[in-house]
This record gives C-alpha cells, structure tokens and sequence, in this order.
C-alpha cells in the first residue's frame, strides 16, 4: 500500500504536482463559469423586465404596465465559450430586448469589441476569425467577421462626417507618412493630412484626416473646405500653423482668406541645420532660437538681421530662404505671449503623429487603404478622448 507524506514533509516540487497546470485548470472550471454566466444574465433579464412591467412573474399589482409572453431562445458567444439555449424573456405589447445584448447579436459586445480591436491591430479577416475561436472555442465565419469590419467602416464614415460644433480659432496642420499595402500586395507611401483644432479656451481635438498621396494644395484643400462644409466657422479662424509644404499655404489662404499662415519654427530649424557643416550648427542654432524667442516682433526682426548677418556671406541661400519666409515665421507675435510657445510650431501634432507611429509600428506596412483607415480613426478617437481632459492651461491667459 502507497503511503503519502503529510504535507509539512514533502518537498516544494512534490507539493506543484499535485496542482494542475492553468490551462486544465480553467478547463475545468468553463462549464460551471458558463452555467454562471448564464444565471447572472437570466437574472438580469428578469430584473429589467420587471422594471418595464411593474409586477414580478405572476404577481397582480395596481401599477402592472403589460404581462409576460413567454421566452425565445439564442445562442450567445461569451469570452468564456458559447451558452446555448439562453432564455430571453417577451412582454406582450412592449417591446424589450437585454441592455447587454444589440439587437439580433449572438455575441456579447465584450467579444465584438475585442474583434474591432483586432482589426485595429491591423489582423486580416481570416486571422481574426482563428483568434475569435482561440477565444471562445467557437469558430467565426468570414462574414460574420466581414460584418464586424463594415461596422468599423461605418463609424470611421460617420466621424468623416460629423459637425464640427467646437468654436475653432486655431488649427495646426501637418502630414504623416506610412507605408499601405494595395490590392495587388504592394506596398507604396500614402500621406494622412491630419488637422488639429483648438478653441480659445484651449479645448483641442484632432478634427479630421484623409489619405493622400502627396501634400498638395488639392489634398489639402479638399480636407479643409470638408472641415468648413461640416460647420468650422472660416471668420473665427485667425491663425493656422503649418509646415513649409508650399501646398498648404494655397490651401490656407483659400479655405481662411482672413487667417494668418505660421510657419513652423521646428520644421525650418531642422532644415537649416541638416544644411550646415556639424561645426557651425550650435551657433546657428543659438542665433535661431534669440528670434523666434524673442518677447515682440520688433525684437525679432533684430535678431533676425543679426542672425543675417553673420551668415549671410557663408550661406546666401539658407540665409534668403529664411528671410523670403520671415513673416509668415513671425505671424505667430500677433497672439498674446502666453500662445505663441504652442503654436509657432506643428508640435502639437506631431505628439499625436508619435503616439500613432507607436501604435502602427508593431504592424509595418498597413493592410490597404480601408484598413489604414479603421487602424487610423481608433488611434484619433482614443486621442481625442485624452485631449478633452487637457486643455492647454496657457489659453486661459489670452487677452
């Protein structure tokens, strides 16, 4: 006869043996987690439809809105597997369906909602249906899957689409470029000109985007005159902040004919510097930074003629680039002080551009447009949700 040690004298891997590996463990456990589920939901259901009705099953009370009709059956696909055979409960002569269920869904909108994520993810359809069923242990067919993506769509067109309803008075526009895989499985570059709005309270949001295949006055022009179509108003706009595409600035000065154009300080340093020998860059740098730095426009046009000319001589072109653009670089000191920090440059949005490169690195070249544009709008969503709860505080002092 085998005798098994007490506790207290085996040892520490005797003691694991017995204990069975996670995955048999849940195993174990999915029948009577289903059988609970199912009992919470049924439970639920009754709760809610007594709040309809008034009355418990049975019960005959004053207040009675309508009586019971039986119940229909649905199967339903949790996180943990598929209840079969759910009891869903019918009021005669009111309409009532479970708060937790869409209508006609056979799926919690824990696990539609852990799909889209998928797709946001960048997964095809057919590895979307094989993680549907790692999940859940019941298989997806392509449609069903096919269905969930054109939901997305639909809410990506909706957000294409919606009013814009905020009192924009600043806008910062820039473009960001990724690699989107085409119908034929090649990979080419397409830009997403993305605009940037914020109020004068600070509010700001992301407004809208669009796939290009360059920055030209078109693109450009085509996502702005959407954005006033759609209810920004073009009178409150006084500055919009860009880079030194030259499609932007026609786009601006027909779309806002009212608005200022600022160039962005960072984009044009960065250029200056990658021009210059490596020995030259901190001094440039530093006569750089006393203009656009400067407390009033007078005392940068000073730095400015002083940057001038020390490097006129040494570097004519960058020096005359730099002057042709000087009042559009400068626009930003029609703003009370406490706003030019944030909008002399495009870095506002280039934040929002770092945390979306972050998000679609793991992915590589996006699968297609249509795709590109679901990944896209559920990073711009999530974004904006972050913006709403931070105001930029420096608004708050304009005068």
């Amino acid at each position: 006869m085998t005798t098994v040690p007490a506790l207290d004298r085996r040892t520490l891997p005797e003691r694991w043996s017995d204990v069975r590996d996670e995955e048999a463990l849940w195993g174990d456990l999915r029948p009577e987690l289903l059988a609970a589920i199912r009992t919470v939901l049924e439970t639920t259901m009754e709760s809610e439809l007594w709040e309809r009705l008034r009355a418990a099953r049975y019960e005959r009370t004053a207040c009675r809105r309508g009586h019971r009709n039986g119940t229909y059956r649905r199967s339903l696909v949790t996180e943990l597997g598929l209840i079969a055979d759910l009891a869903i409960p019918r009021a005669r002569g009111l309409a009532y369906r479970p708060s937790f269920l869409a209508r006609a869904a056979r799926r919690t909108t824990t696990v539609d909602d852990v799909l889209r994520q998928a797709f946001l993810r960048g997964l095809s359809v057919r590895e979307t249906a094989a993680l549907a069923e790692t999940l859940t242990g019941v298989a997806l067919s392509a449609a069903a899957v096919s269905r969930l993506a054109r939901a997305l769509d639909a809410q990506v067109a909706a957000f294409h689409r919606r009013r814009i309803a905020s009192p924009v008075r600043y806008l910062v526009c820039d473009g960001l470029w990724v690699t989107v895989r085409g119908s034929a499985g090649r990979a080419t570059e397409r830009v997403i000109l993305a605009v940037y709005g914020i109020d004068a309270d600070g509010r700001r949001e992301l407004l809208d985007y669009r796939q290009a295949t360059a920055e030209s006055a078109a693109a450009w022009g085509a996502l702005l005159r959407s954005l006033v179509a759609r209810g920004l108003d073009p009178d409150a706009v006084v500055l919009v902040t860009a880079d030194g595409a030259g499609g932007i600035a026609a786009a601006v000065a027909e779309a806002f004919p009212d608005a200022a154009l600022q160039r962005c300080w960072t984009h044009r340093v960065r250029n200056i510097l990658e021009a210059l020998p490596l020995a030259e860059r901190r001094a440039c740098l530093a006569g750089l930074r006393r203009i656009y730095r400067a407390r009033t426009r007078r005392a940068a046009v000073a730095a400015y003629w002083t940057w001038a000319r020390r490097w006129r001589t040494r570097h004519p072109r960058i020096v005359a680039g730099l002057e042709r653009d000087l009042d559009a670089l400068l626009a930003v000191f029609s703003l009370p002080e406490p706003l030019r920090t944030s909008l002399r440059t495009t870095n506002l949005i280039e934040r929002a551009f770092r945390e979306l490169r972050r998000r679609i690195r793991p992915i590589g070249a996006l699968p297609g447009r249509r795709s590109a544009d679901r990944i896209i709008h559920g990073q711009v969503v999530r974004l904006n949700g972050l913006l709403a709860a931070r105001p930029l505080p420096a608004f708050t002092q304009e005068s």
